[in-house]
């Protein structure tokens, strides 16, 4: 994340040199001076909404990723101290919730895309009203399995409906401009409620978690909302197709499908930053333990300063796929850097970690605008909620695999695993664009044996 926003953080700094330096030269403003402010303006500008729509899409996240956050962090200590559940219990649970989710998926995009992703949203967040009340009265486990069942999948289906909402207002590049602020806002929430979450830890009391979960459940209230003001913004439907041509259901889709899995095999990164580094961290380097918690401060803020600035470099499918190439190579640079920590003293390895983590969270970010840019781009018009949401099959598949496959590699493996990893975060770098030409050649054939049945 800090790698992602060195590039404005840089330019700030130099910004505020500038602004002190005197200003007129000869009674003319200093050209430095006027260059620093325009790029101090233009990065602040990218972090402030510019439409009324917009507006209203960063109130939705902001208050949906506070009660997200009050859960997160409350959630397993709801599970484990109200309803006394064990460790095994609740991995059966959320490995249920998980496959349930998968299932869903593409079932959720095709009725988005049939009755439209607005609507669809009011819909689904009033179902997250009910659920997540139900969750916060379950007393035995079985009631648990149906209510995480009902609460995960309702969270999965929820990010591509919602990148498909936002392609129904916004075109282009400021498409994927506003995702990415989206996300920024969605980091700083999270941030927010899993600090407010404390309160009930410090209370520690069942009626206090409980709370938590019911917070989250209300915060859902009013993004109905404000999601139903989206409506006034919206462009109209696309017309429906003329019969003729075969369909190509997404999961069908060979080269759609392709890019959707290499673009989740670079998503590895999340399990690598959230699973296998604080191991590694404390079991395999010198540094302080303290570190597990500075690399996720940088990361996190500096993805919510910076991410709106990285989309920048993916204005279109064609810089979008150079990105995606590039994301890779900085992911698998990273993991080297992180490697290396293993073998130089406490202050060395943390400043190792420090350097990893700004690495890492260019190419995180750079992938984040990457796939937001392509996966939209490249979906049909007509059924794109139910394309979107095959396309983050990929996720789901890293969220299956991840965390075991990058233990195992670079916890067993060691400083080798990593080599292994980075191997891996080239590969499908490599793979994600070579995927990106894949799906525009079979687009333009598609085009063109239409157009020749027509004739």
């Amino acid at each position: 994340m800090l790698g992602r926003a060195a590039g404005p953080g840089l330019l700030l700094s130099r910004t505020f040199r500038a602004g002190a330096s005197p200003r007129n030269v000869g009674g003319r403003s200093s050209p430095v001076g006027a260059r620093g402010r325009g790029v101090r303006n233009t990065f602040l500008r990218d972090l402030i909404p510019d439409s009324g729509a917009a507006w209203i899409l960063v109130s939705t996240v902001a208050i949906g990723s506070i009660g997200t956050g009050l859960f997160l962090a409350g959630g397993v200590l709801f599970y484990t101290r109200v309803v006394h559940l064990s460790a095994a219990e609740i991995g059966i649970g959320l490995s249920l919730a998980g496959l349930a989710a998968t299932l869903a998926a593409v079932p959720a995009g095709a009725l988005a895309d049939r009755v439209g992703p607005r609507q669809f949203m009011v819909g689904l967040h009033a179902t997250r009203v009910l659920f997540f009340a139900l969750l916060a009265f379950v007393t035995n486990f079985w009631q648990f399995v149906f209510a995480v069942i009902a609460v995960t999948v309702s969270h999965r289906v929820a990010f591509p409906v919602n990148q498909a909402l936002i392609g129904r207002i916004f075109e282009g590049h400021k498409r994927t401009q506003t995702m990415a602020l989206i996300h920024s806002v969605r980091n700083v929430g999270l941030a927010v409620g899993a600090a407010l979450s404390s309160v009930a830890m410090v209370t520690d009391t069942p009626i206090a978690y409980q709370l938590l979960i019911l917070g989250n459940a209300c915060s859902f209230i009013p993004m109905m909302y404000l999601i139903s003001r989206l409506k006034k913004y919206e462009k109209p439907l696309p017309p429906q197709e003329k019969e003729g041509g075969p369909k190509v259901h997404p999961l069908r889709d060979v080269p759609y499908l392709t890019l959707a899995m290499t673009s989740g095999l670079l998503l590895l990164n999340d399990s690598l930053l959230f699973v296998a580094l604080p191991l590694w961290i404390t079991q395999h380097t010198e540094a302080p333990a303290v570190m597990v918690a500075v690399i996720t401060f940088v990361n996190t803020v500096m993805t919510a300063l910076g991410q709106v600035w990285w989309t920048r470099w993916t204005k279109d499918v064609t810089s979008a796929a150079r990105g995606l190439l590039a994301s890779g190579v900085l992911l698998a640079a990273a993991t080297l850097v992180f490697a290396g920590a293993h073998f130089f003293g406490a202050v060395a390895a943390s400043l190792l970690l420090v350097l990893g983590v700004i690495v890492f969270t260019a190419g995180e970010n750079l992938h984040s605008a990457g796939s937001w840019q392509v996966s939209y781009d490249l979906s049909p018009e007509k059924g794109r909620s139910k394309a979107l949401a095959v396309f983050h099959l990929g996720e789901t598949t890293q969220d299956v695999i991840g965390p075991s496959l990058v233990t195992g590699l670079l916890i067993t493996a060691g400083p080798v695993g990593w080599l292994g990893l980075a191997g891996i975060f080239l590969a499908a770098g490599g793979g994600a664009k070579a995927g990106v030409r894949w799906v525009l050649h079979s687009r333009r054939m598609g085009t063109v044996a239409s157009a020749a049945g027509t004739q």
